[in-house]
Parts: C-alpha cells; structure tokens; sequence
C-alpha cells in the first residue's frame, strides 16, 4: 500500500507555494503598488485637510480667504513636508498688483494642489468642475471657500457662471484662480507641454478689464509620474510672470492673447524645468 500524506503536510506545501506566488508578484509590481499606495495616500492627506479645515471655516462659511487662511496654512505645512516637496519661487513680486486679477496655471496632477497652495495669493478664489462639489471633505472644503462650480456640460449655465462670476470679482475685489488648459495634461504627452487653452479665463478677464497673471509650474515628471509610476521626494519650481494687462481689449482680442500667454507660459515651463533643460542640451 502506497503512504498516506498527511493533509496538514499537503497543507502546508500548498501554503507556502501561494506564499512564493504572492512574493513574485509584489517583487514584480512592487513600484506599481509603491505608487499607487503613495498616491491614495496622498489624495486622502486632502480630505482629511477638508475635515479640518471645514470646521474652522463653518465660523465665516464662503469667506474669500478662506481657501488661503485655512485650506492653504494646513496644505504648507503638511503635505510637501510628508512628501519631500521643495518649492522655490520666483517672481513673486508680480502677485503685489492691485486686486482684482485672474491667475492661470498649468494643470499637470493633482500634485499641482502642493505648489497652489504655495502661490496662492490673499483673496483669491477658484474656478473648478462642478463634480468636485460632491467629493466628500473636499468638496464641503471647496464650497466653504466660496469657489465657484462650473457645470461644462451646459453651455448656457456655464455661460451664466461667468457672468456671476464677473459680477463677484468686481464687487469683492477677488482675485480668480482658473487652469485654462481644463484638464490634467500628465497623462496625455505633448511636445510643446501644455494642451490647448480653453477661453473662459480670458472672456472673463476682458469683460471685466482686469489684468491677466500667468503662474507657471515647472515640470513635476521628475519627482510624480503616472507613466513611470514614481512618486519621490523632488522640487518643484514656481514662477510668476508679469501681469498682461487687458484695458481696452474686446473679446476679439482673446484668441491672440490667450495665444501669447501660452507660448510665455511654455517658454517659462521648459525654463524652470531642469529635466527639460538637460534633454535640450
């Protein structure tokens, strides 16, 4: 008669088998899970940024300093030091200009929120896609900040929420945040780095005669990257360029001077961004 093996041996082969699987596995997609644990981890250091920032903000709900009092305080003083962020500034000066101002932005991640945060000037506001409204913590944050939603799937209350929007800046003297590109632009590889900007931040700034101040992100491809899937310590460079006046301008005018300001705000990308300098050279 053959041996028995006993079933706790069989049990136990198979255990340590599923044991070497389970380790080949994680060794092989090791740098994925790093990622995307860091990255979760990451987009929760903001809802919990949210909960405790909607406390203190529930005292003067839609206060327009709100977002840089209380979302902006908490946001320096934690994220970039958890993750390693660096921040060098350059031309600050140019955000010193009389409010009311529009800034735009390049939009690369939601890695640009460490940088903002940074930047951001007193009084200023944010336009953002109305799906964010209801993003939990972040969302009840967004909506105590007075940040104004946009719903882009209806064009005529978009067009509405400009003219609102206009309305608030003249009358408040805030300042708007909006990143014309309209969507992330890390996942979709361009040669001149920046997607085609949209025009609602130039209508809204030529309507209303105020000056136009571009802030430039420098390239985050060395320190976050989907496509490598990288989440480091690193730097990221900010620069802020002069402010473009718009007195006298009419919404004629908006094609060639949304152009200009994206071919100065790539020219500044590719300057402060050391990983673009060493592959140009």
């Amino acid at each position: 008669m053959g041996q028995v093996i006993p079933s706790n041996w069989s049990l136990g082969w198979s255990q340590l088998v599923m044991i070497i699987i389970a380790a080949c596995v994680i060794l092989k997609f090791r740098r994925t899970i790093i990622f995307y644990t860091k990255y979760i981890l990451y987009l929760n250091c903001f809802m919990i940024i949210g909960s405790l920032t909607s406390i203190l903000m529930l005292t003067r709900p839609g206060h327009r300093d709100n977002l840089t009092r209380w979302a902006g305080l908490f946001t320096r003083y934690s994220v970039k030091y958890i993750y390693g962020i660096k921040i060098n500034i350059f031309g600050s000066e140019h955000l010193k200009t009389e409010r009311p101002f529009i800034i735009v932005c390049n939009h690369q991640s939601s890695v640009d929120n460490v940088g903002m945060m940074e930047i951001i000037p007193r009084y200023t506001i944010c336009m953002m896609k109305k799906s964010l409204k209801y993003a939990g913590p972040f969302g009840l944050a967004a909506i105590l900040c007075g940040s104004i939603f946009v719903d882009r799937s209806k064009p005529e209350k978009a067009k509405q929420a400009m003219e609102d929007t206009i309305k608030i800046i003249l009358k408040e003297k805030v300042n708007l945040w909006m990143f014309p590109e309209g969507h992330r632009n890390m996942m979709k590889q361009r040669e001149d780095h920046m997607l085609p900007f949209k025009k609602g931040a130039f209508n809204i700034a030529v309507k209303a005669q105020i000056p136009i101040v571009p802030i430039v992100l420098s390239s985050q491809e060395p320190f976050f990257s989907f496509k490598h899937r990288r989440f480091t310590s690193g730097t990221q460079n900010i620069e802020v360029l002069p402010p473009v006046p718009t007195e006298g301008l009419t919404l004629d005018n908006v094609p060639e001077l949304s152009e200009q300001i994206r071919k100065d705000m790539i020219e500044s990308f590719v300057r402060i961004s050391p990983n673009l300098q060493s592959n140009s050279s």
